[in-house]
Parts: structure tokens; C-alpha cells; sequence
């Protein structure tokens, strides 16, 4: 019982441990969304939710079964729009931008955490993407992004729609690479994902 990264009133006994999280309380100004906030073991039964993401053990995030249910009859109705029209640029990763706060609960809780003080975690990496055939794995870090030190998610998007060409300088454990990535256009979520947001603090979790 406690509040991690700020978030008040949190329990993480295998229980659903908070339910209408605010858009707010998690840093995300422009979403009326309510999360559900769990670190429960989903077993058969009814869905009452879709987690988005697990930022560490024991502290994961939920969108509420409705609020999914709105979300596919809007994209049912709008099927034709999203994939003959609208493409946009991606890479086809899911990502996390990391906070002081995160990077220190990450290595509390895993002592081979790499030993950075900024970055992008890659929190997924979608099979057959840009960044799929240029060798990016999950669990890599983003630490440079043509060149250039990288902060927030934001910069990894605006690079991505403006660049051709990006080239990233990433730590795999104790190993620093670079990978080259060609940005494609196309429909990202034609695979099936539902594509979600969330921040924590000032950590995006989002698809490019």
C-alpha cells in the first residue's frame, strides 16, 4: 500500500486497486479518459478491461471494457476512412519515456537495469515493422535520435514524420548501438492493435 510514482491511494495485493484514475492524475491534458489501475492476474471471466501497459512489476493500467466496446463501433463505422485514407508515418513501437522517478523503481526492482539517466524505453516492438527489420528489440533504450539527445517520446514522433531517414543510438544492456530506420507510411493498427495512450508523470506510452 503506498503511491507510486505520485499516484495516491494505490494497494498492489493482486487487486484491482483503484478504479476511475483520472486523465489528469496521470499527466494526460487532453484525455477525459478513467483508467482502471490493477496488478491483478486476469483469469476466465468476463473483461472488465484491456491493460495498456505494465511499468513495472505489480504496477500495470487498464482502459475499462466500455470505453473499448465505444471504441470499436466508432471504428467499425469509420473502417473505410482509417485504412483507404489518413496514412501516417511509423516505425511500429511502443514506447515509454523515462522519468527519474521510473528509471529508479526500474532498478530497485531489476539490478541489471541499464545505467542511464534519460531516455526512451521500447516497451514493444511490432513483428515486421520499420524498426522490427532494423534490429530494435523491447527492453532497448533511445538514447539519441539523429544525432541528437532524447528526452520525451515527443521528439521520437516529431523525428519519425519529419526525417526519411532516422538514426538511433541505443542501449541493449551493457551495449551501445546504432540502428537505421526508415519511417514507412501505412495504417499501424491494420495488425490488430488497438492503439492506446498513456502517461505517467511525464512518460508517454505511445505507438509510433
Amino acid at each position: 500500500m503506498g503511491s507510486p510514482f505520485s499516484l495516491q491511494n494505490t494497494i498492489t495485493s493482486g487487486i484491482v486497486s483503484s478504479v476511475q484514475r483520472g486523465s489528469k492524475e496521470l499527466g494526460l491534458s487532453n484525455s477525459n479518459m478513467e483508467y482502471i489501475q490493477t496488478d491483478a492476474t486476469i483469469d476466465d471471466g468476463e473483461v472488465i478491461g484491456i491493460n495498456t501497459m505494465k511499468v513495472t512489476a505489480g504496477i500495470s493500467f487498464a482502459i475499462p471494457s466500455d470505453r473499448v466496446r465505444l471504441f470499436l463501433e466508432k471504428a467499425a463505422k469509420r473502417k473505410s476512412t482509417w485504412f483507404h485514407k489518413d496514412e501516417q508515418r511509423y516505425i511500429g513501437v511502443i514506447m515509454l519515456t523515462l522519468t527519474q522517478r521510473i528509471i529508479a523503481e526500474l532498478r530497485l526492482r531489476d539490478s541489471s537495469f541499464p545505467d542511464v539517466t534519460h531516455g526512451i524505453l521500447i516497451h514493444r516492438v511490432i513483428k515486421g515493422s520499420p524498426a522490427y527489420r532494423a534490429g530494435m528489440q523491447a527492453g532497448d533504450i533511445v538514447l539519441e535520435i539523429n544525432g541528437a539527445k532524447v528526452n520525451t517520446s515527443e521528439e521520437i514522433y516529431q523525428a519519425v514524420h519529419s526525417s526519411d531517414k532516422i538514426t538511433m543510438q541505443v542501449q541493449r544492456g551493457q551495449e551501445t548501438l546504432r540502428l537505421h530506420i526508415t519511417p514507412e507510411e501505412g495504417h499501424p493498427s491494420e495488425d490488430g492493435y488497438l492503439i492506446l495512450y498513456l502517461r505517467v508523470e511525464k512518460g508517454q506510452n505511445r505507438f509510433i
